[in-house]
């Protein structure tokens, strides 16, 4: 694993704060994610992309999802930034 796959990596488990999604798609997003850290592209975390990570996310069990989704519609802007084009994943 590289470095940007891993600072990807804690990125998406730092956002969904618990919660869990399917393993295609968070490899997908992990892809997007660090190519946009490699890239220096801003915001890392969009709001497309925040939407479909929490449209994805399953709560754990005992948190209603709408809780989770409520909780992050509450919080600002994710701090870390990167841009919108996803770069080449294989």
């Amino acid at each position: 694993m590289t470095s940007s796959q891993f600072a990807a990596e804690s990125l998406l488990r730092t956002y969904l704060s618990g919660r869990s999604m399917p393993r295609i798609l968070r490899d997908a997003v992990v892809c997007v994610i660090e190519a946009r850290l490699t890239n220096n592209e801003t915001p890392t975390l969009d709001e497309r992309l925040r939407m479909d990570i929490d449209n994805h996310a399953v709560a754990p069990s005992g948190q209603p999802i709408a809780r989770a989704v409520q909780r992050r519609l509450g919080e600002m802007e994710v701090a870390t930034h990167a841009g919108a084009s996803a770069g080449n994943c294989s």
